[in-house]
């Protein structure tokens, strides 16, 4: 066996829990297949030694393809799922790389240490990562509480489980709510620490967009992650993926590509590229903060302020928010202010549009948006902003890409030049799709 102590079980508790809060009782889309590839493989590069990384992400992502929805389903489900799959590869890796029970890199498909690690109940891991975020001994928790050390090891081993007392003690002595160990939870992940409506940073604003695909043909790149979108909080960074419910996940440790802030000449934004903090630290970022002053030299081991849901009553995840109606073919040839009120029943985009005033008046630099197809003539809109422009004709794309989620999620952020990118790389048959120049126009011929 490889190297292997304190450190290497930390992180994989974390991992464990990281996965457990992400994909337990959801369903399998994108956003949790790379999300489920990363961290497996981060607990992968701490059993398989000997292997390279990009060995092991290869068979990590054919593992995320083939899952199935119920191996999934709750906790146990989940920590099964990881060991089938762990074990599966340790067999691959002692026989590849030929070593036998006694030789430095062995992964023993029975008595390695990460075993007992996944067999770990959700209250085990919630106290060996409060206690360590809190960074609190063995003993010196004992003491607060009235037990000894050994006793916290029982329970931090799922050997046995504290009484109520002692549980509400250890909520005070942790500093959360004694909801979050209550005996109810002992079996339930938290998921309400891994799944958010919008950043739950102290001043969360507006987000920016990114993508995970890889342009380079040699990096071996799953079909979720060249579908997925990442986005970065403009307040505080954490980057986060949504999944096809409209949840926020965090994101684990990667690189990615975000743009820039500045514009090139032909309006595209420069990238740079963005490393995740590492699991090695509490989980997600954006939660824990660390409790030392910034100008005073930190501790070996940081200590995290406890974040503010886990200081009050757990509560249950909202529910999905009813999706908007759309109609259901795309329109035909209408008059805008028709296409206006339809668009209205259902885009928050266009409601005040529907009630804007006409007037005789010129109305400026108006722009013209051209659209053809091969099958059809060139066709010219004129609308009173690039802006509008760019809206109104990604309402049209979305006429033929109502079935496509990562449309329907650019559309819903407004996020109209990519949709029309989008609507290309799906039909190519649409030969051009523009915006075209500023002529003047009056206000009642839009």
């Amino acid at each position: 066996m490889g190297s292997w102590g304190k450190q290497q079980e930390r992180l994989v508790v974390r991992a464990v829990d990281v996965l457990a809060g992400v994909l337990s009782g959801a369903a399998v889309d994108s956003a949790r297949q790379v999300i489920a590839s990363r961290v497996l493989l981060v607990i992968e590069e701490q059993v398989f030694s000997m292997s390279e990384e990009l060995v092991l992400a290869e068979g990590v992502e054919a593992a995320v393809r083939e899952v199935s929805a119920g191996q999934w389903a709750d906790d146990a489900a989940v920590r099964r799922w990881l060991a089938e799959v762990l074990r599966t590869h340790a067999l691959a890796y002692d026989e590849y790389h030929d070593v036998w029970e006694g030789d430095w890199g062995y992964v023993d498909p029975a008595g390695h240490p990460v075993w007992a690690l996944l067999d770990l109940s959700p209250f085990s891991r919630r106290l060996r990562l409060l206690q360590e975020a809190r960074v609190k001994t063995g003993a010196g928790l004992g003491r607060e509480i009235g037990v000894g050390a050994h006793q916290l090891g029982h329970w931090a081993a799922g050997r046995t489980r504290p009484g109520a007392a002692e549980r509400q003690a250890l909520a005070r002595a942790l500093g959360i709510h004694p909801g979050w160990l209550d005996a109810s939870r002992d079996q339930l992940p938290d998921v309400q620490l891994c799944r958010f409506r919008s950043c739950p940073c102290e001043k969360p604003t507006t987000m920016t967009r990114g993508s995970l695909g890889r342009g380079e043909p040699q990096w071996c790149a799953s079909a979720a992650e060249q579908d997925a979108a990442v986005r970065w909080c403009d307040a505080c960074g954490q980057s986060w993926l949504q999944d096809s419910g409209g949840w926020l996940l965090p994101l684990p440790p990667g690189e990615e590509q975000i743009p820039n802030t500045g514009v090139l000449a032909d309006g595209s934004h420069p990238a740079i590229y963005v490393h995740h903090r590492s699991l090695d630290e509490a989980w997600p970022p954006v939660l824990w903060r660390p409790a030392h002053h910034p100008l005073k030299k930190p501790r070996k081991r940081t200590a995290y302020l406890v974040p503010v849901p886990l200081t009050e009553a757990p509560r249950s995840l909202s529910a999905r928010p009813a999706a908007a109606p759309r109609p259901e073919q795309p329109l035909g040839y209408i008059r805008p202010e028709q296409r206006v009120a339809a668009n209205a029943s259902w885009c928050r985009t266009c409601q005040p549009l529907r009630h804007a005033p006409v007037t005789t008046e010129p109305g400026g630099l108006w722009v013209l948006l051209h659209r053809s197809e091969r099958s059809r003539s060139l066709s010219t809109w004129s609308y009173p902003s690039e802006q509008d422009a760019l809206h109104a004709a990604a309402h049209m794309a979305m006429g033929w890409l109502d079935d496509d989620p990562l449309a329907q999620d650019l559309f819903a952020d407004q996020a109209h030049a990519q949709v029309l990118a989008r609507f290309l790389e799906l039909h190519p048959d649409t030969d051009l799709f523009e915006v075209a120049e500023l002529v003047p126009m009056r206000a009642d011929q839009f």
